[in-house]
């Protein structure tokens, strides 16, 4: 499933959360295959918490997609990709100076 921005709000607000390479690393590991936040911590050498924040970062603007499942030490979050693919439109139809 793909993304397509063309509001120039929203594509500011994308890009900024694609601004760092850890989100980018995330999201291109989650679009793979599911992961928990542990999975991430191992993969990307960070800590959770810092992970979590990521995570909540690209949750909020619908990147990806939190489950929550029965873990050996209790609940754990799953994050899975909403999208394969973000594209972002600079030249709508209705934009001025349009030959």
């Amino acid at each position: 499933m793909e993304l397509v921005i063309d509001d120039p709000e929203k594509i500011y607000e994308i890009s900024k959360a694609l601004s760092t390479m850890t989100r980018i690393n995330i999201l291109q590991l989650v679009s793979i295959m599911p992961m928990s936040i542990s999975e991430l911590t191992e993969n990307l050498n960070m800590s959770k918490g810092n992970i979590s924040s990521h995570i909540s970062e690209l949750e909020n603007l619908g990147l990806v997609e939190v489950e929550y499942q029965n873990g050996i030490k209790g609940i754990k979050k799953i994050i899975k990709a909403k999208y394969d693919k973000i594209v972002i439109v600079l030249k709508t139809s209705n934009s001025p100076n349009e030959p």
